[in-house]
């Protein structure tokens, strides 16, 4: 991986808004954000930058503005979605799109038949977006996690392949 598009994903990892989203209060070191990375691209998972194509970074390409992985389960063709947005991706409509292509992906070149996620209840932003993208609740883990020094349910949510 490039150095200067890791430290732009430790930029977004570190993020504050990002870091209460996670429910994470110690940022991450680089080492650590590196060695999740080389996981996360391994095997099955397949890891995704997100870009803006309305607007370009200093070398004149899309600017990237966030990653989504699936954790790619083989033998249950299911996976974990996860997903990062940068302070210069967020509030500009890009979520549910981004979303919509990794869906797009798993189900139509994957062959997957089950995608699902995790997002704190209080993160009405994300759970709007994924439900756009056509993720549906599914269920609560509750007081399961912290927002903002606060304990609040997880919201449990998945996709399947349109009929």
């Amino acid at each position: 991986m490039r150095r200067d598009l890791l430290d732009v994903y430790l930029r977004w990892t570190n993020d504050p808004v990002s870091m209460r989203g996670n429910g994470r209060v110690d940022p991450e070191t680089r080492e650590r954000l590196r060695a999740g990375l080389d996981v996360m691209i391994a095997g099955d998972n397949a890891h995704f930058t997100i870009y803006d194509p309305a607007r370009q970074d200093r070398t004149g390409g899309p600017l990237p503005v966030g990653t989504a992985t699936l954790s790619i389960d083989r033998p249950v063709a299911a996976a974990e979605y996860l997903v990062t947005l940068g302070e210069e991706g967020r509030g500009r409509g890009l979520a549910a799109p981004a979303t919509r292509l990794v869906l797009d992906f798993a189900f139509e070149d994957a062959g997957l038949e089950n995608v699902y996620l995790t997002v704190l209840e209080p993160n009405v932003a994300g759970i709007r977006a994924y439900t756009r993208a056509g993720f549906q609740l599914i269920g609560h883990r509750r007081r399961s996690a912290v927002w903002a020094g606060k304990r609040v349910d997880e919201i449990l949510m998945d996709a399947i392949p349109p009929s």
